[in-house]
């Protein structure tokens, strides 16, 4: 007999190795599956009692930021401490310039004024170019001169060509902070700006401690290697040799966004953004059409530019005292040696370095608790007031360590605001940060180079102590501007209108 065929092909009496199949499992076999198919990747096993766990075939993207934006903030805080030991070398070596150049004292003191006054004349042309070139190609040109004018001043050999690479030299420097004030505001989150501005502020203030003892230091190599006549030679030209080596650095390894930085992960990426959506997704070309519109009407007309600028201006006019002329107030009036005088004044330069790391700290943690307006402000309050309040001690006071004390105090208090006044440029400029910056540095340099011919004038007409009163009026002066200072006013036209200016106030 016979076995008659079956659907699937097979005998019904088929006795082929293997259990015979089934003619119902067939038929479930052709009813369609409701089950999600399972999902791509290594089946693995983890035990008996447990089930196989599926390992994706491509690599899950870690939740963790990386840290470029780091990498950033010490390049720009080594820029910082670079651009003061090359501003401040030269007050160390003015004596020897002065002997082997043949130049008296007021022909030096001509060759310091020309560079704070290229330095402030070029403030804002050299922010906008910074804006409008973006940070890579702006900063790296920026450093690249400056380096080029502090080797040429060890190769000067007379008045002109110092002067001429003294005016270099503030040109160059010009737009360092304001290029680095905007770059900042790319690659730092907004409730961290003021410890980032503040952290470069902080380099500048060691540059500026470092200055005179490295120089001095070397010179003293020099001499003893046989350079006695010309000892500050090799020293400006190795100076010049270390920023060189810092641009090339900084042009290989910095991109202008965060987007274009291979060491820059999307979380980081989303970590600067923030909820303002700061720029990190914005095209290039979009941000240099607004940064090439510079709306200098609108610039000019808000009050809060102006409030700044005046800031900065009577800020520099109190703080030039401690900054440049203390060390020949102590020698002159209370008979400091060379060496007492210029530890005297490292102490107030660290006491600033000090004030200007506590404050960027100060301002990120009052703008989370106050909101944005009264977050920055309480700062300014702080630097202004404090000083005022310690110069006019000192005003009353004829102890010398009690004067040089207090005066530590003062500096302390007059960097307080440094992160401050950077991340309210920031806040209101947006892609324009760099000239807001550049427009409000520039009167503070202005507000430097007049108070220091007025303070030696009115030290010979009145004495010294009267510079102690300029100083009081200048930072109450300061501390009325910032009471009126509002960072949520943006100026007009140079933020995107997609997306909020700056974070919402508590107010």
């Amino acid at each position: 007999m016979q076995s008659q065929p079956v659907p699937n092909g097979e005998p019904s009496g088929y006795s082929g190795p293997g259990p015979p199949r089934s003619r119902h499992r067939q038929v479930r076999d052709r009813r369609p599956s409701n089950r999600a198919a399972p999902p791509k990747g290594l089946l693995v096993p983890k035990s008996d009692s447990q089930p196989a766990a599926i390992l994706p075939l491509t690599p899950v993207p870690s939740a963790q930021p990386t840290h470029a934006r780091y990498g950033v903030l010490g390049f720009v805080v080594a820029m910082a401490v670079i651009l003061y030991l090359d501003r401040m070398a030269i007050s160390v070596a003015l004596p020897a310039i002065a002997r082997d150049l043949n130049l008296d004292l007021s022909e030096l003191a001509d060759s310091v004024a020309v560079f704070f006054w290229c330095y402030a004349l070029f403030q804002i042309p050299a922010g906008w170019l910074g804006d409008r070139w973006g940070g890579r190609r702006a900063l790296a040109l920026y450093v690249v001169a400056w380096s080029l004018a502090i080797s040429g001043m060890g190769l000067v050999g007379g008045l002109l060509s110092l002067m001429l690479m003294r005016g270099l030299l503030g040109i160059g420097q010009a737009g360092a902070y304001a290029t680095s004030a905007s770059l900042l505001r790319r690659w730092s989150p907004q409730a961290r700006r003021g410890f980032a501005t503040s952290a470069v502020s902080l380099g500048g203030r060691a540059g500026n401690v470092l200055a005179p003892t490295l120089t001095s230091l070397l010179m003293r190599l020099a001499a003893t290697a046989g350079m006695e006549a010309d000892r500050w030679r090799p020293v400006f030209l190795g100076y010049g040799i270390i920023g060189l080596i810092w641009a090339v650095l900084f042009w290989c390894w910095f991109r202008d966004e965060p987007r274009l930085h291979a060491g820059c992960n999307q979380a980081e990426i989303d970590l600067i953004r923030g909820d303002a959506q700061i720029q990190s997704d914005e095209p290039i070309e979009a941000r240099d059409q607004r940064a090439a519109a510079f709306p200098l009407r609108a610039m000019l007309t808000h009050r809060g530019l102006q409030l700044l600028a005046l800031v900065n201006f009577v800020v520099n006019v109190g703080w030039i005292f401690v900054g440049t002329l203390l060390p020949t107030y102590l020698i002159k009036i209370h008979d400091f040696s060379e060496v007492d005088a210029g530890l005297a004044a490292s102490c107030t330069a660290a006491a600033g370095m000090a004030g200007s790391l506590s404050g960027g700290l100060a301002t990120d943690g009052l703008v989370k608790r106050l909101g944005l307006r009264w977050g920055r402000r309480v700062p300014g309050l702080i630097c202004c007031g404090g000083a005022a309040t310690v110069y006019f001690i000192v005003w009353n006071l004829d102890d010398a360590r009690a004067i040089v004390a207090l005066l530590i105090v003062a500096s302390f208090f007059g960097d307080f605001a440094l992160g401050s006044m950077w991340a309210t440029c920031q806040d209101i400029g947006g892609p324009l940060a760099g000239t807001v910056f550049g427009t409000a540095n520039m009167f503070g340099n202005i507000g430097a180079a007049l108070a220091a011919s007025v303070i030696a004038r009115l030290a010979e007409y009145f004495g010294w102590s009267s510079s102690f009163l300029l100083s009081t009026g200048a930072y109450f002066s300061g501390m009325l501007c910032w009471l009126a200072i509002d960072p949520t006013v943006p100026i007009a036209g140079t933020h995107d209108e997609r997306q909020p200016a700056v974070a919402p106030d508590d107010e």
